[in-house]
């Protein structure tokens, strides 16, 4: 009954922004639409689109030169929106030369326009790129894009070029993106928070849901393309996350021919990857497919020191841990895309990873009286075993119409990931003489599945010459099981006997059912947008063993999205945005299994936990120049059902129960600047820092859990070519100790850096990059609660070399006749008429 409701309404919302909108504009116009201009006496203006030659896509942040004729002296510039618009206004009456260039594109050009009294506008009409030309003798890179740049809802870091994408992983690169925290256990913050939202390629992804930080290890840096950051997006998107969204776009070849990326990299103390991506590009099909492994084997060690504090007396705890983790994963990708026409596309992706990993560790605890002299001694030890099974399978269609900027989107998505964990403890408890007491035995098998279905409507209709409509729907099914089973070891009959009080069987369904609408439009200087998404969230906790017990939770939410963009000059801008965002416990905070991975600190979920709302309003100042640009950012954020980590203290037992709350409210005030520059043609410079205030109001569940105080973060990153194409890198990351619920997070700070050298006539790299080089990435906290207070220190192996080998070829079969002209505008079309 639910599964055919949901596709009975996924179909509705499906055809509702097609049938609502699928007449042509009203009023005519011109078929090109796009933007106009408001000019300064006696100045002109230039406009156009650039798009892809091949598939007649969009083009975003291409760059668009201004050059005084004959010359190659550089007079203004621009780039494109995400419609491949792109407008220059206020030049002087004169003759120009214009240069449009994208990286992996030939550079078009266009020479002697005049712009008069007479000819004020300059409309271009459909600029098209065409693929870069080369054979497998030669590979020639023309253009480097920049490292960091800001579209209207997002900032874009192009990391194809950053060393720690030769045998690294996603997790290394996101360590290098300004406002992005990676802590020791792979947990992403942005700006401070935690809730976030990752997607691949503009979507959710089972594949990061389930096990986040084992994907991200397990995602080659060198399939990724660039990192879109969206810290307040529009209601176009999933308003999940407190944080914003982290967009990863992985590389994806279009040129036609056979084209081939390849890479394999070791790294000390038994680390090895590498990866293989194949492209095919003929006619209307465009077959890719890819394969990587990796192998990584990393040390943790970690110190505590605890004291607890009751009515009669005090005693300690001293405890250190040492443990081993290795991880195998492999991922095989495939694609076939169909272009049907030169305006519509199918596509058919699907992905299938697998992983295992084992899992050593030995927690030494030295149990102290009031005078710090031992009195008791234990050392538990675990042996885990996990493997993972994921696969995903994508349906999408796009279609294009002659009108300019009008749009339609489909796309199915299903994705299903089976985990199979065993965990298995020894605890040998002595004297602190050694004298032998007694032994305990546990085993804590965790099977897992998860279930993910996802529709999606998506459609873009231009209602005038300046203003568009966007709208859509989705569907999302999301379902989880886990049996989490504790076994004690019996001596007397020599077996493992289950534990039914600390076992459970846990089920979560999860179903959003969404519509947006988004109008959005430009006039003079300002630039607006303006949208609503609607959803209907219905969630069910079920605890079926060991006393079956269901926690409903159906709601209805509004979530208003605005921005507004004044241009100060060309040059200069800047904006004010607003959006409603949600973060939804997931499963494993709604799970009252309470894991005794470590009996002092065992973890638990709370099936009451209720979704937090975030209001969050960022003022942006955004300015650029040919030498670099430079971004200041004021945020606020004001949120409400506050979901935070918690530790409930047994003074009895000395043991820190850690599970989640909702607290009354919290703010964040902060200041983010983002810095590029580039003093001198073979040094650019990034230099980001994010500091902001936290405000924590938990008076609904204690009298004095209110707290407040700073943090600041702060990365610098230094790129140099040296000599002909020798290129280095110094990547430095600071983050100042910080204010919890309960406590506070201890300072930490590290060091990068790395060399490359292209080889074979630019068609391999080889680099050599080392991470912390000082071994400073370790991760500390202070918390105390009700008399007990934990104090403690943890590391993983960060201090890492690595060396790497990578090879690209790409044989283009197009002949010189299909190119296109790259002088005189032979890939411009000023298009007319509706399909």
């Amino acid at each position: 009954m639910g599964m055919k409701f949901a596709t009975s309404t996924f179909f509705a919302l499906l055809l509702l922004p097609f049938l609502l909108f699928a007449q042509p504009p009203g009023g005519g116009g011109r078929p090109n639409g796009g933007p106009q201009i408001d000019l300064a006496p006696a100045t002109g203006g230039l406009l156009g689109m650039v798009l892809d030659q091949q598939t007649e896509e969009p083009i975003l942040l291409a760059n668009v030169l201004i050059f005084r004729a004959g010359t190659r002296d550089l007079l203004g510039g621009t780039t494109t929106n995400e419609r491949g618009f792109f407008v220059v206004k206020d030049l002087p009456y004169a003759t120009y030369d214009l240069e449009v260039s994208y990286l992996g594109y030939e550079d078009w050009h266009r020479e002697t326009v005049i712009l008069s009294e007479n000819e004020r506008i300059q409309r271009l009409g459909r600029v098209f790129l065409t693929s870069g030309t080369a054979d497998l003798a030669e590979i020639e890179v023309t253009a480097e894009r920049a490292a960091v740049e800001f579209g209207l809802d997002r900032r874009v870091f192009n990391v194809e070029k950053d060393i720690a994408s030769s045998g690294g992983t996603a997790e290394d690169l996101l360590r290098n993106i300004p406002s992005v925290t990676v802590d020791l256990d792979g947990n992403i913050s942005l700006r401070g928070s935690s809730n976030i939202r990752i997607l691949i390629n503009g979507k959710p992804s089972a594949l990061t849901g389930l096990d986040r930080q084992g994907f991200l290890q397990q995602l080659a840096a060198g399939t990724i393309e660039r990192i879109e950051v969206l810290t307040n997006p529009s209601a176009k998107y999933d308003p999940e996350g407190m944080g914003g969204i982290i967009n990863i776009i992985m590389k994806q070849q279009n040129r036609q021919g056979f084209n081939v990326q390849t890479s394999v990299n070791v790294g000390t103390n038994d680390k090895y990857n590498g990866n293989l991506n194949l492209n095919y590009r003929v006619g209307k099909f465009n077959l890719q497919t890819g394969y990587s492994y990796n192998y990584d084997n990393r040390f943790f060690r970690g110190n505590r020191f605890r004291t607890t504090e009751t009515a009669d007396t005090t005693w300690f705890l001293d405890q250190k841990t040492d443990g081993d983790r290795q991880r195998i994963s492999q991922t095989l990708t495939g694609a076939v895309e169909y272009f049907v026409s030169p305006r519509a596309s199918l596509a058919v992706k699907g992905n299938y990873s697998d992983q295992s990993s084992n899992n050593t560790s030995a927690r030494d605890n030295l149990y102290l009286d009031p005078t710090r002299n031992p009195f008791l001694r234990s050392v538990r030890r675990e042996i885990g075993d996990e493997t993972e099974n994921n696969w995903e399978l994508n349906l999408d269609y796009r279609q294009r119409f002659r009108t300019e900027g009008r749009e339609l989107s489909m796309s199915a998505q299903h994705s299903e990931t089976d985990q199979q964990e065993q965990a298995n403890f020894f605890e040998d408890f002595t004297e602190p003489d050694g004298a032998f007491l007694y032994t305990t035995r546990q085993q804590n098998p965790q099977p897992q599945l998860n279930d993910l279905w996802l529709f999606q409507a998506d459609y873009t209709h231009p209602l005038s010459k300046k203003t568009t409509l966007e709208a859509g729907s989705r569907v999302s099914l999301r379902g989880v099981n886990i049996d989490n089973k504790l076994l004690d070891y019996d001596a007397a009959s020599d077996a493992y006997v289950f534990n039914q009080t600390l076992s459970n069987l846990f089920d979560y369904q999860e179903n959003v059912y969404a519509g947006y609408g988004i109008v959005k439009g430009s006039g003079g200087p300002w630039e607006w947008q303006a949208g609503v998404r609607a959803e209907q969230t219905n969630t069910e906790a079920l605890l079926l063993e060991p006393s079956k017990q269901v926690f409903p939770n159906n709601y209805f939410s509004l979530f208003p999205s605005a921005f507004l963009t004044y241009k100060l000059s060309e040059q200069t801008g800047i904006q004010f945005n607003y959006s409603r965002r949600i973060n939804r416990p997931n499963f494993r905070a709604l799970n009252p299994f309470i894991d005794y991975d470590d009996p002092l600190n065992p973890r638990g979920g709370n099936p009451l936990l209720l979704p937090e709302f975030i209001n969050s309003y960022e003022f942006n100042y955004l300015r650029s120049s040919e030498q670099g640009s430079l971004t200041l950012t004021g945020y606020f954020r004001e949120i409400n059902d506050m979901i935070t980590r918690i530790t409930t203290p047994d003074l009895t037992t000395g043991v820190n129960l850690r599970t989640f709350a909702n607290l009354n409210r919290g703010r964040n005030y902060g200041l983010e600047v983002i810095g590029t520059l580039r003093p001198v043609d073979k040094l650019q410079l990034v230099i980001s820092g994010n500091a902001y205030r936290t405000e924590i109001d938990g008076n609904n569940l204690e009298s004095d859990l209110n707290t407040a105080g700073y943090l600041f973060s702060g990365r610098f990153q230094s790129s140099y070519t040296l000599g002909k194409d020798w290129g280095l890198q110094l990547t430095g990351f600071y983050r100042s100790p910080g204010v919890t619920a309960q406590g506070e997070m201890r300072q930490m700070y590290s060091v990068d850096f790395g060399v490359r050298k292209p080889v074979l006539k630019g068609k391999g790299t080889i680099t050599l990059r080392a991470t912390d080089l000082f071994n400073t990435r370790k991760w500390g906290s202070v918390t105390t609660a009700q008399g007990i207070t934990d104090d403690s220190l943890f590391q993983r192996e960060s201090r890492i070399a690595y060396l790497g080998f990578s090879y690209s070829l790409r044989q283009d079969k197009r002949s010189s006749r299909d190119r296109g002209d790259r002088r005189e505008g032979g890939g411009m079309d000023d298009g007319g008429g509706e399909f």
